[in-house]
């Protein structure tokens, strides 16, 4: 993996319905094949980091109103394995919730980093909000295999503390993600699920056909069905059987949007 580091260019970004957003870390180490992101420019295999964002942050809150809503984690995961080194998100979230902003954070890999951070994401739990993405292949993997991962045992601490948290799984892999198996071991805590997005002539389209055919070759036909027809029948019968507000919910819990091909 490559790290780059630079200086934060504009500290705040709007995301499609308006609401801000804070970059600390650009890219993914991870690169699932169905990530649609990874058309992104220096998305794959490389992390940026900006260096001066809690230096940048500290100098412009004052400029925002109370209990302004600031998302943190949308193009590059706050808990990426570098922040153990860079202490960004740690420094960035104490001065936000210390000037009276409220914070969703987007941790899209469950690791212990996130529980260095108990001491601030407790004191501050009612203006805090995490969203913990649950489909990344080795957490699916562990899962099937053992039944946990530190994903699950994370978010289970997170959501004793009392802390706002809710999970995603998005997306929803039919034959490889068990949408009920993993709600059950996420006792009081929503998850939240997505379909499956292959259509042909995408990136995505491409690379998760060449995974699913490498690693369950029994599920193939099942997906270029899926990738044909954009049909879906285990997403839909989900969707059906959990409609409405309980654990499972066929919605994501922020604003998405898959770029057009």
């Amino acid at each position: 993996m490559v790290i780059n580091e630079k200086k934060t260019g504009e500290l705040f970004h709007k995301n499609g319905v308006g609401e801000l957003q804070l970059n600390i870390y650009y890219g993914c180490d991870l690169v699932c094949p169905y990530c649609y992101w990874q058309v992104e420019e220096d998305w794959v295999d490389q992390i940026t980091v900006y260096t001066d964002v809690a230096e940048r942050l500290k100098e412009e809150i004052g400029s925002l109103p109370k209990h302004t809503q600031i998302g943190l984690g949308w193009k590059g995961n706050p808990y990426t394995s570098i922040e153990r080194e860079y202490e960004l998100t740690r420094n960035c979230l104490k001065i936000l919730l210390e000037n009276d902003m409220d914070v969703t954070v987007s941790a899209s890999r469950g690791n212990d980093i996130i529980l260095r951070d108990l001491d601030i994401l407790t004191e501050y739990k009612d203006h805090v909000k995490i969203i913990m993405e649950m489909t990344r292949l080795d957490i699916v993997r562990e899962f099937n295999e053992t039944g946990t991962h530190i994903s699950f045992e994370i978010a289970n601490l997170l959501h004793q503390k009392g802390i706002n948290i809710c999970t995603t799984v998005s997306p929803v892999m039919p034959g490889i993600t068990d949408v009920e198996k993993m709600a059950a071991a996420l006792p009081g805590i929503p998850v939240h699920i997505a379909k499956l997005d292959i259509r042909p002539g995408t990136m995505w389209n491409e690379k998760t056909l060449e995974y699913v055919k490498n690693y369950y070759p029994e599920l193939y036909p099942q997906y270029e069905e899926i990738a044909r027809t954009g049909r879906d029948p285990y997403f839909e019968s989900l969707k059906a059987k959990y409609d409405g507000a309980g654990q499972i919910r066929a919605e994501l819990p922020f604003w998405d949007e898959i770029p057009e091909i």
